[in-house]
């Protein structure tokens, strides 16, 4: 019994470890849009307008579909684009105009954002070099 217990509390401790990626871009894609929603659409503090409260709820929908939760990759890079093309483009409005303005905000996760960037960057450029052979 004490056992089977804890490989339970194993696995889901492991299981914490490999969905870390995308239980951050779930928290990060709320305050990214509210970003560009303040300034772009100029409004208050805790409010989303309409067309960015819909790209919220379909955003977080999306992610909470994503296939590829355990170990997550960044969308962009993704193999499957699961977002409807109109919503992709909203959403990579976000993240250009967000992006560079989440530094004073939020600091560590920009910086730890960019270097997790960096690092799927250099896989992917590895995985291909290795294919190629």
């Amino acid at each position: 019994m004490y056992l089977i217990k804890y490989k339970n509390t194993d696995n889901k401790k492991n299981m914490s470890k490999e969905l870390k990626k995308w239980k951050k871009e779930k928290r990060l894609i709320p305050v990214m849009i509210r970003k560009y929603c303040h300034g772009k659409h100029k409004t208050k503090r805790r409010e989303l307008c309409e067309d960015c409260q819909k790209l919220t709820e379909y955003a977080l929908f999306r992610l909470e579909k994503c296939p590829f939760k355990v170990n997550k990759g960044f969308c962009s890079f993704c193999k499957i684009h699961c977002y409807q093309p109109e919503m992709k483009e909203k959403i990579k409005a976000v993240m250009k105009y967000s992006g560079p303005r989440m530094l004073p905000m939020h600091p560590i996760f920009s910086i730890s954002h960019v270097i997790q960037m960096l690092q799927y960057k250099k896989k992917i450029k590895k995985e291909e070099n290795q294919s190629d052979r």
